[in-house]
């Protein structure tokens, strides 16, 4: 307690420091323009209108995890290389292909959980919402328009709990009455379409088995049960939910509020004080990092749930798009990356864990692979087991995630000084990742060169224009995991092997042409393109040195030719990227403006991340065009959301080539910017002001 308190006396002193965020209700279009509230494993999106105030609740745990497609002996890099230099298409594609038995999924997927309706009994209807950052209470705003005398307007009162399980309640002002009732994800179309074909029952509802209480509890395939509960009582109505066959569905829940709304104070305090803050002129901005962090503690823990593609907030009435699954060639990465500079680096740590416990499989894809004993290979798309959701190929093979999530791992190590965590298994991971990309290296005129690998996502049905040789992005993954490699052992006591030196050495930092970093040998960047994984040498790998006069050329070229191609074909997550470029070469007005276009066409009116821009003008990816997976359009992923707090807090400290600099990507018209308690790689915390162009940076205060 004695660290709670000091926490809320440190923000007290700190005054104001987040925006409250508000909403206009109502908000019927989709559940995702709702209020989001999560504990690291369930969450609740407040939204609706009228009378009715609907809770839709999803779990981060809750997978369907039949399905999916082992790595087979056919699938081998030889093979893999052989079939696209020939062209051979329908052998390529051979080599990935999976039947599936009928009435089984082909891929493990997240399931949909249910919705709590509460319905306002007279004449009270919703007029607006809110929520504090600083303490995860929000609340409703009621209004009675037929009220003749006396204040028509109410307030209902909304928190949820980390502890015990995790507990969301609502309590009403005396006077109001309410029911509730409960609408499994069983009770829409989707069930019939999708779930029952694949050997789903109904759930089992309960509403009035028990007096003021209700809920249902479901029965899954081949997984362990799910419940969720509600109860109301003297105003306050509270929701549960759990996996198992024992059901805790009791009107005590609700005698919680006071205790809820306590430990949301607690927990965002302590959260906000043991993390970095940002005051910024623009209030778009300001929201978008206030808002954006709030999710990411909000569905991540050091105890939770690792987050997928929508962390704990899933649709109640169909199923996810791209399954909810790990995407580990940008998007997880983007989930997760408010962590580092943002100074909570235990939240990372259930997400490396469940890497690491996948260890025996990801060696075995290995072998199968490139035929080594002693190397991990990590699909781009896989369950909470590490089974691969198969489909995607190029995907497949993209051992740039391996990479990438290994960086993260080193990345961690040095924000937080955790060496024990090298030895518990990330330097394994790493070395292991790096053995592979060794076994698929040929020798090339006295250089390395990898034959063959994609640029994530680039090319279409040709199966040569989708991958090609010594791809950038694969490059750069490469030389950020030889470098790290050589610091772990440093930081271990051991001599770094010789093979990562030498790769450092011989293997090409990017392909590049006249118009700058090609995506591979010979490929262009030739259209607009959402995967600005060419660039990845400056950000996030930071391999490319700048103060190198060949270097900068070859980096005006590659930006030039990139902001030619423009914005039309991208997506939500890709913007704060490009946020974050600019403010790595200072571009700090592009930095600044891309954030508030990305708010502006990524986010839904309910302040939702989306992958497909919510308004026209920006991108052809809009609601109603490309990739419109969901019934109404929008596909809510939160690596965005993520992304663009990181890009708020890039902008305030990037570093480049080991060199941390301050402010670069603010645009010099905020005349007054601060920082306080970020963290830099070297493990400082440092608070930090600009005012009218004057730059001071000092150590941030401890508790």
């Amino acid at each position: 307690m004695k660290t709670i308190a000091l926490a809320i006396a440190a923000l007290a002193a700190l005054g104001s420091f987040a925006e409250t965020v508000t909403w206009d209700f109502p908000r019927t279009g989709s559940c995702h323009e709702g209020i989001a509230f999560g504990d690291g494993k369930t969450g609740v999106l407040v939204w609706g209108g009228g009378n009715e105030i609907r809770l839709t609740v999803g779990r981060s745990d809750l997978w369907d995890h039949r399905g999916g497609y082992a790595w087979t002996a056919e699938q081998s890099y030889t093979n893999i290389v052989a079939a696209v230099h020939s062209g051979d298409k329908d052998r390529l594609y051979g080599l990935f292909r999976k039947e599936t038995p009928q009435g089984e999924p082909r891929n493990p997927y997240m399931l949909p959980l249910g919705r709590v309706v509460v319905t306002l009994k007279d004449a009270w209807r919703l007029k607006c919402g809110e929520l504090d950052t600083s303490t995860g209470l929000g609340r409703l705003e009621l209004w009675y328009p037929a009220m003749k005398k006396g204040d028509g307007t109410a307030f209902v009162e909304i928190a949820m709990s980390k502890k015990d399980g995790g507990v969301f309640a609502m309590k009403f002002p005396k006077g109001i009455e309410f029911e509730a009732k409960t609408i499994p994800a069983t009770d829409y179309p989707v069930y019939e379409r999708k779930l029952k074909p694949l050997g789903f029952e109904k759930a089992r509802v309960f509403d009035g088995a028990v007096p003021d209480a209700g809920g249902f509890r479901w029965k899954l395939p081949a997984d362990d049960p799910v419940w969720l509960s509600w109860a109301k009582k003297s105003g306050v109505v509270a929701i549960k939910t759990g996996r198992g066959d024992k059901v805790v569905a009791d009107v005590r829940m609700t005698a919680a509020f006071d205790a809820v709304a306590k430990e949301s104070r607690e927990y965002w305090a302590k959260f906000w004080a043991e993390g970095a803050r940002v005051k910024v002129p623009d209030s778009v901005i300001q929201r978008i990092y206030d808002y954006g962090m709030y999710r990411f503690g909000a569905m991540t823990d050091p105890d939770g749930v690792p987050a997928g593609l929508q962390g704990v907030w899933l649709e109640d009435d169909r199923l996810v798009p791209w399954n909810g699954d790990y995407h580990f060639n940008i998007n997880v990465q983007e989930c997760y990356s408010p962590a580092y500079r943002g100074g909570h680096f235990e939240n990372l740590l259930p997400l490396f864990r469940m890497v690491l416990s996948w260890r025996p499989l990801l060696n075995d894809n290995a072998k199968k692979f490139v035929g080594i004993d002693n190397g991990y290979v990590l699909p781009h798309s896989v369950d909470d087991r590490g089974v691969c959701i198969g489909g995607f190929w190029t995907g497949t093979i993209d051992h740039g995630s391996t990479a990438w999530v290994a960086a993260m791992m080193m990345r961690y190590v040095r924000y937080s000084g955790d060496v024990e965590f090298l030895k518990g298994g990330a330097f394994d991971f790493m070395r292991g990742a790096m053995n592979v990309y060794r076994a698929m290296m040929e020798e090339e005129n006295g250089k390395l060169t990898l034959p063959l690998g994609p640029s994530p996502e680039w090319g279409g049905a040709d199966v040569r224009s989708a991958v090609g040789r010594d791809p950038s992005f694969q490059l750069a993954a490469a030389h950020r995991l030889a470098r790290d490699l050589v610091d772990a052992a440093k930081l271990l006591g051991v001599q770094p092997d010789a093979m990562w030196l030498d790769v450092e050495k011989r293997l090409p930092q990017y392909s590049a042409g006249g118009s700058g970093i090609e995506l591979f040998r010979g490929q262009a960047l030739t259209e607009s393109h959402r995967h600005h994984s060419h660039m990845a040498g400056f950000y996030p790998f930071d391999t490319l040195d700048l103060s190198d006069k060949a270097t900068r050329d070859v980096a005006a070229k590659t930006y030039n030719t990139w902001v030619y191609r423009g914005t039309g074909l991208w997506s939500g997550w890709c913007v704060p990227w490009a946020s974050i470029l600019n403010t790595h070469v200072g571009n700090a007005q592009a930095a600044a403006e891309l954030l508030r276009s990305w708010d502006a066409y990524f986010c839904n009116p309910g302040h939702g991340s989306l992958h497909n821009a919510y308004a026209p003008g920006f991108s052809t990816f809009t609601i109603f065009g490309s990739f419109a997976g969901s019934g109404d359009g929008q596909i809510m992923q939160m690596d965005g959301q993520c992304a663009a707090a990181t890009a708020v807090l890039e902008m305030m400290a990037h570093e480049v080539n080991g060199k941390v600099e301050f402010f670069k990507g603010c645009p010099e018209s905020w005349r007054e910017v601060s920082f306080e308690n970020l963290a830099l790689s070297d493990g400082r915390r440092v608070s930090g002001k600009r005012v009218d162009g004057k730059v001071s940076v000092t150590p941030a205060l401890g508790l």
